[in-house]
C-alpha cells in the first residue's frame, strides 16, 4: 500500500513583533501636547487659534507637496506634520504675521526634512531649523513664542504633558531631568538670572519634553543621549545670558546635532568578545 505523502504549509519566516511603531510615536506626542494647545487656545485665544489653523494646512499641504515633488507614498497617517505644525504653532511669537508661519513649516517640512533625506534620515531637527533661521532672516518679528510667557496654568499644561510622555515609555525618561538640572545650573553658575522665572522653567521644560525626543536627531546610546542633552543645556545657557531664549535653546540643539555622528563614533558600544581581547592584549 502507497504511503500518503504528507503535505507542507509555506509561511512567512517568523519575525519580532513589536508593539511600537513611527505612528504611535509621532501620534503619541501630538496626544502629549493636548494639554499645552488647549491651555493656549484657552488663554490666547483668537490668536493663537488662527496661527494653530494656519500651521496645521500649511503643514499638510507641504507634506503632500513633498511627497509628489520626491515620489514618495503620502504618509500622513504617520502624524508627523500634524506634529510638526502643532510645535511650529506653539513656538511662533505674538503678531506673527501669516507668512511667517507658512514660511516656518514650508522649512520645517520641505528644507529640513525632505533636503536632508526624509523620514529618520534628516540631521537637523525640523522645527528648531525653522524658528532659527526665521530669527536670523526676520528677527524683528522673531519675538519669544506668544505662550512661553502666560500663566502657571500653561506651565502646568506642559507638565501634564510631560507626564503623559514618560508614560508612554518611548524614550529616555532622564532627558527633561537632565536639561532642567544643568540648564538651571549653568545658569546660575554664569550669573544669567535675569528674566521672568515663570517663563524660564516653562521655556525649558517645553524644551526637555518636547523639543529633545526627536529620536532621529539624537544619539543612538543613551550614554551619548546624556551628553548630547548636557551639551545643549550648556550651551543654551552661554548663548542667553539673560535668561532662557528660545533661538538660543534651539541653536544649542541644533549645533548638537552637528556633533551627533561624531558623539555616536565616540561612545559606540564595544562587542564584549572585543572587549575581552582588548583586556588581554593590556594584561600582556
Amino acid at each position: 500500500m502507497a504511503e500518503t505523502p504528507k503535505t507542507f504549509s509555506t509561511t512567512l519566516a517568523p519575525h519580532i513583533h513589536s508593539a511600537d511603531s513611527v505612528a504611535k510615536r509621532y501620534w503619541g506626542q501630538v496626544a502629549a501636547l493636548m494639554p499645552l494647545v488647549l491651555a493656549a487656545c484657552f488663554f490666547r485665544r483668537a490668536e493663537f487659534l488662527h496661527a494653530l489653523l494656519l500651521s496645521l494646512i500649511s503643514a499638510v499641504a507641504f507634506e503632500f507637496f513633498s511627497a509628489k515633488l520626491f515620489e514618495k507614498k503620502n504618509k500622513f497617517y504617520h502624524g508627523e506634520a500634524v506634529l510638526i505644525a502643532l510645535l511650529t504653532a506653539v513656538l511662533m511669537p505674538s503678531g506673527c504675521p501669516a507668512s511667517a508661519i507658512i514660511l516656518a513649516n514650508f522649512l520645517a517640512l520641505v528644507v529640513a526634512k525632505e533636503f536632508f533625506g526624509g523620514m529618520g534620515e534628516y540631521l537637523f531637527h525640523p522645527v528648531l531649523f525653522a524658528r532659527v533661521f526665521l530669527q536670523g532672516g526676520v528677527p524683528g518679528l522673531m519675538a519669544e513664542p506668544m505662550v512661553f510667557y502666560g500663566n502657571g496654568w500653561i506651565l502646568a499644561a506642559i507638565g501634564l504633558g510631560g507626564l503623559l510622555l514618560l508614560k508612554q515609555r518611548r524614550g529616555y525618561w532622564e532627558i527633561p531631568f537632565l536639561y532642567l538640572a544643568v540648564y538651571s545650573f549653568s545658569d546660575l553658575a554664569l550669573g544669567c538670572r535675569a528674566g521672568d522665572p515663570l517663563g524660564f522653567f516653562t521655556g525649558v521644560l517645553f524644551t526637555g519634553f518636547f523639543l529633545l525626543v526627536d529620536p532621529v536627531t539624537l544619539p543612538l546610546t543613551r550614554k551619548g543621549t546624556r551628553w548630547f542633552v548636557s551639551g545643549a543645556a550648556l550651551l543654551g545657557a552661554l548663548l542667553s545670558p539673560r535668561g532662557f531664549s528660545i533661538v538660543a535653546a534651539g541653536s544649542a540643539i541644533l549645533l548638537m546635532n552637528l556633533l551627533t555622528p561624531w558623539l555616536d563614533i565616540w561612545l559606540r558600544p564595544i562587542p564584549h568578545s572585543s572587549r575581552k581581547l582588548l583586556k588581554e592584549g593590556r594584561a600582556q
